[in-house]
């Protein structure tokens, strides 16, 4: 499946497939454990995050602006 085959597809299918490629995510993980130096590049992340909370907001930002061009 492609992409131009994905966005064909209704909302709700998209988010069953999009449920399904994080489930098997989700299993690889489980067979492939983190490295020490993933994990810890996790927590800055984290913790960057709750730092500067504004950071969050760059989705919304990104999104209004897609809205403007249209």
């Amino acid at each position: 499946m492609n992409f131009s085959e994905i966005v064909q597809l209704s909302v709700q299918q998209r988010i069953v497939l999009v449920d399904a490629i994080w489930e098997s995510i989700t299993a690889d993980r489980k067979k492939e454990p983190l490295s020490e130096e993933r994990i810890e590049e996790a927590e800055r992340r984290i913790i960057a995050a709750q730092k500067k909370p504004a950071y969050l907001g760059q989705w919304e930002k990104m999104q209004k602006i897609k809205a403007k061009k249209k």
